[in-house]
Formats: structure tokens, C-alpha cells, sequence
């Protein structure tokens, strides 16, 4: 199938970027390719939306908010596991389904990419998927990965998981770490380079790729070269300091999209507020649920991508502020006019693309 945009558009958006300065922290803003409105969100996504962003408006507030109902939880399931991408790889990738186990003796399914073009020695990229710890899955970032592999040509490990709430908080973190220290063990066998693993995740995998690391740093392994996370759920407790505050006019919103994205901005807000009961803990203000109170000092070279409309946006650059004033090697990309999850929508929107291509690149810079 092919890509649902130009050529020309995926080339705008690297012509028109820029280095801005925010908070202390270098971003690369990635302005949208066809249009120079302040605050207007991506006219694609907008058209895509249209549709959602009108049933919204006769919604109750009441629906917009998250219990940990099994009712709730399957029908926010339902919505977080759907496949928006569009294949659009033309490298053969080869996909097997290993199991790891797990502390329990569970056994974990991991998925393993490998291009038909892999040389010996490949760096690693162990990609974590998103869905508020309690839905996605790897179907839902799989051409997102395949891409990377088909840019680079590392060799991709997506690992599924136990979700909450059967499964309560830490069980799906520690099957992550888990399977990062399987990956560790088994890369010579698998052909690739273990001394250059890079750790990466989107949302709340952006949380689980972060306590990879950390649990990484706690054992003293120097197992993680790099970590990517996609506008990443990174301060959970909702602490505020020199850096973070969430405010609404935190955000640029062209007057057209304001009510649209106001509803947007308020239904995550409905969503994130009620993770503690999903999780099955009240204890979130902890290093590996809110690792924005950690010092970060240590953290190896960092990507961290957010929308410029994506509730997450002020504690995720706030993050990348924090970690560039401990000194750590931060790379920081904002794509204005979207929101959340672009990385769910490879081959839908140029912007999508674009990050996978920033994240490949990132990968490649830092491996040996």
C-alpha cells in the first residue's frame, strides 16, 4: 500500500524545521509542511478527526473520564489496539516470535525483525509499546518498527507484555526488564551487537523504556546505550518544579481548532487521571512511575518526541529541560499541528514517518 501524502510533504517538514531554545533544552521544532498558522493542528489529522471531534462535543463529561471497570478498560482496549498504519516497507523483514520467561516463569512473547540486508554485529532496538499499561499491543507500532529496520538496518526486538489490571503494577515493568536482560544475554547468538542496545517506547512504554534504564543503572550492567521515548508518561505524581507546571496556556491553539483541542486536551486528562487504580497501587510518586523526580545525571543519551498538542507536552519537554541541565546527551523533537500517538500512524501522515526516520538516525549516531 502506499504512503497516504507526498514526497514533498516528508521533505518540507526537514526543510522548514528549526533549533528553538525552550526551558534550557534544545528542541528541533518540526513545523507543519504546508502551513504557517500558529496553533492550528495538521490539516490530514483534522480531516481524519472531524468525524470524532463532533461527537465529542455531545458527550457527557462523565464519559470522558477512566474507571477501572472491566467494561471501561475493554472499551478503551478496543481503542488503543487498533491499527492505524499503513504498510509501506519494501525491504523484506523477517518477523519470529520467541518467548522469554519471566521472574514468575511466565513466558513472554517477543517478536524479532530482521532485514534481508542485517549486517553481523547490527545495533539493537528493543521497542516497548504504549497503551496506558493496560491495552496496545505490538501490532499497533509494528510498521513503526519494521521501518526503522528497514532505515537502518538494526536488528528489533517488540515485547508483549502482561497488561494491568490482571496483572498489577510492577508485573509488566518487570517483564520488560526482564526481556531487556534476555536481549543482553542472547545477541551474539542472534547476530547482533549487544554492547549497543537502545531502549525505546511510546506513552506509557515510554515509562517502561525509562524503568529499563533505570533498573539498568541500579545494577551497575551498562546494558542500555540510548533510550527513545514517545511523548512518554514520565511524571505520573504530577510534581511540579522550576520546569513543570500543566496549564492549558501552556499551549498555542489557532482559534478554529481551540474548542477541538480543548476537548482533546481534557479527555486525557480523564484518561491519565486514573491510572493509580488500573496499576493497582496508590504509590506513583516512586522513581519508576514518576522517574522525573530522579536525578537524572547518570541517563544515557536520550530522544524524547512529543506533539505540540499532546497533554503530555509540558511534563515531556519539562523532562528534556531537567535532563539537559544534569548534562545528559539530549535529543528533542516537537512536531507542531498533532497530538498524541503519531507513532501509531506510519504511512498515514508525514510527520509519522519523519519520526521514524529521526529515530533511526538517533540510533545510528550514538551506536559504535
Amino acid at each position: 500500500m502506499s504512503r497516504k501524502y507526498s514526497q514533498e510533504l516528508l521533505d518540507k517538514i526537514v526543510e522548514r524545521q528549526e533549533v528553538i531554545n525552550i526551558k534550557g533544552a534544545n528542541v528541533l521544532v518540526k513545523k507543519l509542511p504546508d502551513s504557517d498558522e500558529i496553533g492550528a493542528m495538521d490539516p490530514r489529522l483534522y480531516n481524519d478527526m472531524k468525524k470524532q471531534l463532533t461527537m465529542m462535543r455531545f458527550m457527557p463529561k462523565s464519559m470522558m473520564k477512566m474507571d477501572d471497570s472491566p467494561k471501561s478498560v475493554e472499551k478503551l482496549r478496543k481503542m488503543f489496539g487498533e491499527v492505524k498504519s499503513v504498510p509501506i516497507v519494501e525491504k523484506k523483514i523477517e518477523i519470529e516470535t520467541k518467548h522469554v520467561e519471566a521472574n514468575d516463569g511466565y513466558r513472554i512473547p517477543v517478536r524479532i525483525y530482521k532485514s534481508e540486508t542485517m549486517n553481523e554485529n547490527a545495533p539493537i532496538l528493543y521497542f516497548i509499546h504504549g497503551g496506558g499499561f493496560f491495552g496496545g499491543s505490538p501490532d499497533v507500532v509494528e510498521e513503526l518498527v519494521k521501518l526503522i529496520v528497514e532505515k537502518t538496518d538494526v536488528l528489533a526486538f517488540s515485547v508483549d507484555y502482561r497488561l494491568a489490571p490482571e496483572n498489577p503494577y510492577p508485573t509488566g515493568h518487570e517483564d520488560c526488564y526482564s526481556v531487556l536482560k534476555w536481549i543482553y544475554n542472547n545477541a551474539d547468538v542472534l547476530g547482533a551487537d549487544k554492547k549497543n542496545i537502545f531502549v525505546a517506547g511510546d506513552s506509557a512504554g515510554g515509562n517502561l523504556t525509562q524503568y529499563c534504564t533505570t533498573r539498568d543503572l541500579e545494577a551497575n550492567s551498562g546494558i542500555v546505550k540510548g533510550q527513545l521515548l514517545l511523548y512518554p508518561t514520565v511524571n505520573m505524581a504530577n510534581v511540579e518544579d522550576e520546569f513543570y507546571k500543566w496549564s492549558k496556556d501552556e499551549y498555542e491553539m489557532a482559534p478554529k481548532h481551540r474548542k477541538g483541542l480543548e476537548m482533546m486536551l481534557d479527555m486525557f486528562s480523564g484518561l491519565t487521571g486514573g491510572l493509580e487504580s488500573i496499576l493497582g497501587t496508590d504509590d506513583t510518586i516512586n522513581e519508576y512511575l514518576t522517574p522525573y523526580i530522579r536525578d537524572a545525571k547518570d541517563l544515557p543519551p536520550t530522544f524524547i518526541t512529543v506533539g505540540e498538542h499532546d497533554f503530555l507536552k509540558v511534563e515531556c519537554l519539562a523532562y528534556a529541560s531537567k535532563l539537559t541541565k544534569a548534562g545528559v546527551d539530549t535529543t528533542t523533537v516537537l512536531y507542531k499541528g498533532f497530538g498524541h500517538a503519531y507513532g501509531d500512524n506510519i504511512g498515514v501522515y508525514p510527520q509519522s514517518e519523519d519520526c521514524a526516520i529521526e529515530m533511526g538516525n538517533f540510533i545510528l549516531k550514538y551506536s559504535n
